[in-house]
């Protein structure tokens, strides 16, 4: 049996819920529906469901603690090839242990999460850092990323807290998803792909045009070491970046 789900965490959480009642050993995969592609095998769409969600991450924070929760959480959002088998054997192993579960570290099913989680975690880290804002001509700030991992939902609590007064959007525009922030509430949102370029306000032309001449002027062509640069910020990062365009 091949369970699939609309893509999300709690879509995944879902068809989980719906494995483990029928029988763990005849799940083949729990993959988003958008990737099915075995004809010959039995299929069954799970939606998403608040209850199973509640359910699985309850009793996994009750029996396991919060930091299990942590690595789930940010491994699914690494998208890695296979997560889904992979994700579901790290829940079997962090319920069998249990609150004993951090003494487990080394056993490949929760090395390989921990790995993901920790590549997602670190990416988030750098984007924090790197993400530029740009008023738009209604006073709204945008900001564009392509991240490797989906880390744009798990980078919107920094900036709430940031900027809690303003009205932002950071743009994964490599998965059309954004979060969306009016002041009051941070919502994940789909963005269709653009086809013209955002329309910025005459303050922030100005400022960029201010930021590019000074970041020319300050430049010493014998001194540039773009391998040095890339250490600090990989080169795919660099498109969304004012000083580079």
């Amino acid at each position: 049996m091949i369970y699939s789900y609309d893509g999300t965490f709690f879509g995944y959480l879902s068809a989980v819920f719906d494995a483990w009642h029928d029988g763990l050993a005849q799940v083949e995969d729990i993959c988003p529906d958008s990737r099915l592609g075995l004809a010959f095998s039995e299929q069954c769409f799970v939606p998403a469901d608040d209850g199973k969600v509640r359910s699985i991450l309850d009793a996994l924070l009750a029996q396991c603690g919060p930091k299990p929760c942590h690595y789930l959480y940010y491994a699914f959002l690494a998208e890695e090839e296979g997560r889904g088998l992979a994700l579901l054997q790290y829940l079997r192993r962090a319920f069998r242990y249990k609150h004993e579960f951090l003494h487990h570290l080394s056993e490949e099913p929760i090395w390989t999460v921990r790995q993901w989680a920790r590549r997602t975690g670190n990416e988030r880290h750098k984007l924090l850092g790197l993400a530029r804002f740009r008023e738009l001509s209604d006073g709204m700030l945008y900001c564009q990323l392509q991240p490797t991992c989906c880390v744009v939902p798990v980078m919107a609590p920094h900036f709430v807290r940031r900027f809690p007064a303003e009205r932002w959007v950071l743009h994964d525009t490599g998965r059309s998803l954004g979060v969306y922030y009016d002041g009051r509430q941070p919502v994940v949102v789909t963005i269709p792909r653009a086809t013209a370029a955002p329309d910025l306000s005459a303050d922030e032309e100005a400022i960029e045009g201010v930021w590019q001449d000074y970041y020319r002027t300050i430049a010493i062509p014998s001194r540039r070491n773009e391998a040095l640069c890339r250490s600090y910020m990989p080169k795919k990062y660099w498109s969304f970046l004012i000083e580079m365009k």
